[in-house]
């Protein structure tokens, strides 16, 4: 039995990130049916290339629907009944079309576009015809002869033209905001050819949505991994209100403007984004730029190399950071002289690289393609104090090189100097939202398509964040929350929820355990 278990797990390396069934349940009754088995198969779905021609999901099944029907009138002239084959009709998930402008949101959140209100025949009529595309139904030989853009354009036509404001916010209602690069050409080209009422014509609408009909159709069918995205943002906005509402007594005496904001960003495996509050403040990552380091080490040089130089044990709070394991090496990648060894591993791997500026460059491209290209650059000023603060880090670099930890031909001031460039790395809640949906996609960035990191890197990294992430706090984190999740000194913290989504937290006021209190209390709620 354990054989084929181990065995169904290397060849689908995706089964390594099923929720657990509580949270599964709890994730389906909230938002919308799920299959956690296929959480993380990249979607499959290819965009309609030539303007026309509808996609390959909607021609196969029209094909299969055609053969069945041929067959059938074949053998009914010897009347003889026919089993319906099972594969003939697939089965296709609910429809759950969540029309536009049904959510009112307060101004501080910010999801990409404006509602607005949209007359019920309106939406009425937008809702008919696109819920049914691609389902071999007994309208299927009808749809079969209209391509994909027609349909589109009929169902949201008015006196043959379309408006294009009530066509976008269709969209945006799914989640997907206007800068997603998936949409972005499309938006811009159809705002640039719209009339001056704000509508197109068929042609028009032809040209700017050939190739992002897929893409259109998936959202409009709430086929996203949250379906009614709008029940979703409510309740995160009314947790999100709940948390700012709270205080601690430091922030009460602390007069400082900082000491109070407080913002979150979510980003699912889909792209769908949600932003609230403060979100677009720059935050440095500091620890959570560890597991980065590690998983970067881990794609390059892979796991059992690795980790003959740092061991993969739980957070443990110890009397002194001088301490090693028994065989000799660091407890855990996420703690600080684990994360010395990682980056010397991963300066190893840039080795052709002589500048050391190129180094950090080539490592800050990786965090980048991780968020989606979005904001993430270093912070100079944060780099210089911690440069003041140096010893304690080589002093610890000098006790790791007398046990012998360090691999060959690894120089510790650069090794140090990388370290605390990664630290450094400033993002916001929005950017490093695409950095956890990344994660929580297997390595697949949802917005570009970019593989940045291999799914058994991905594996080992949000294993470390499970049980060490959250400083002397991990466990009871685990045992509440269920989700791999680090936390910063800066006060951010990064969740991922693996095959849903990923979410960043940053409120400055810190807990006990180093932990942005206000973020943990979001999670854990």
């Amino acid at each position: 039995m354990e054989n084929s278990l181990s065995q169904e797990a290397e060849e689908n390396p995706y089964l390594c990130f099923q929720r657990t069934p509580s949270l599964r349940r709890k994730w389906r009754k909230r938002y919308g049916g799920l299959d956690g088995n296929k959480l993380l198969e990249p979607n499959k779905e290819d965009d309609t290339r030539e303007n026309g021609e509808m996609t390959d999901a909607l021609t196969n099944r029209s094909a299969d629907s055609v053969k069945f029907t041929a067959s059938k009138e074949t053998k009914a002239a010897g009347n003889i009944p026919q089993p319906v084959p099972r594969n003939t009709f697939p089965s296709q998930r609910p429809v759950n079309y969540v029309s536009p402008g049904s959510t009112g949101m307060p101004s501080f959140i910010s999801n990409g576009g404006t509602k607005r209100t949209v007359p019920e025949q309106d939406k009425l009529h937008a809702s008919q015809a696109w819920q049914h595309l691609g389902r071999p139904e007994t309208h299927q030989g009808h749809f079969k002869k209209k391509v994909a853009a027609d349909v589109l354009f009929d169902s949201f036509a008015s006196g043959g033209r379309v408006n294009c404001n009530q066509f976008f916010e269709a969209l945006w209602s799914s989640g997907i905001i206007r800068t997603d690069p998936r949409i972005k050409d499309c938006y811009s080209l159809m705002r640039k050819l719209q009339e001056a009422d704000g509508t197109v014509d068929r042609s028009t609408f032809h040209r700017c949505v050939t190739g992002f009909v897929s893409f259109i159709l998936k959202a409009l069918q709430g086929r996203f991994v949250i379906p009614d995205f709008s029940t979703f943002t409510e309740e995160t906005q009314k947790l999100f209100i709940k948390c700012k509402q709270l205080s601690s007594v430091k922030e009460k005496e602390d007069v400082r403007e900082s000491a109070t904001k407080w913002g979150i960003s979510v980003c699912t495996v889909d792209g769908q984004r949600l932003s609230l509050g403060d979100w677009a403040e720059p935050c440095i990552l500091g620890e959570i730029s560890w597991p980065l380091i590690y998983g970067l080490a881990v794609d390059q040089q892979g796991s059992d190399y690795v980790h003959r130089f740092v061991g993969m044990e739980e957070y443990c709070k110890y009397e002194s950071p001088f301490t090693l394991t028994k065989q000799g090496v660091p407890h855990s990648p996420l703690v600080e002289t684990g994360a010395i060894i990682c980056t010397s591993l991963l300066q190893l791997a840039t080795r052709p690289v002589t500048d050391e500026e190129e180094k950090y460059e080539s490592v800050l491209n990786i965090i980048r393609r991780l968020c989606n290209k979005e904001h993430a650059n270093l912070n100079c000023t944060s780099y210089q104090n911690l440069r003041k603060d140096i010893i304690h880090l080589h002093a610890l670099s000098f006790y790791l090189q007398e046990k012998k930890c360090f691999p060959e031909g690894v120089g510790i001031n650069s090794t140090l100097d990388l370290l605390l460039q990664c630290l450094s790395t400033e993002v916001t809640c929005e950017s490093g939202a695409a950095l956890a949906a990344t994660l929580a996609n297997g390595g697949l960035c949802p917005l570009s398509g970019d593989q940045v990191m291999s799914p058994h890197a991905v594996r080992s990294t949000l294993s470390m964040m499970q049980v060490a992430g959250m400083n002397d706090y991990s466990r009871m984190f685990h045992f509440k929350t269920s989700v791999p999740a680090k936390s910063s000194q800066s006060g951010a913290v990064l969740i991922v929820v693996p095959g849903v989504l990923g979410l960043m937290c940053w409120s400055p006021g810190l807990d006990c355990n180093g932990n942005s209190w206000r973020g943990v209390h979001f999670c854990e709620v």
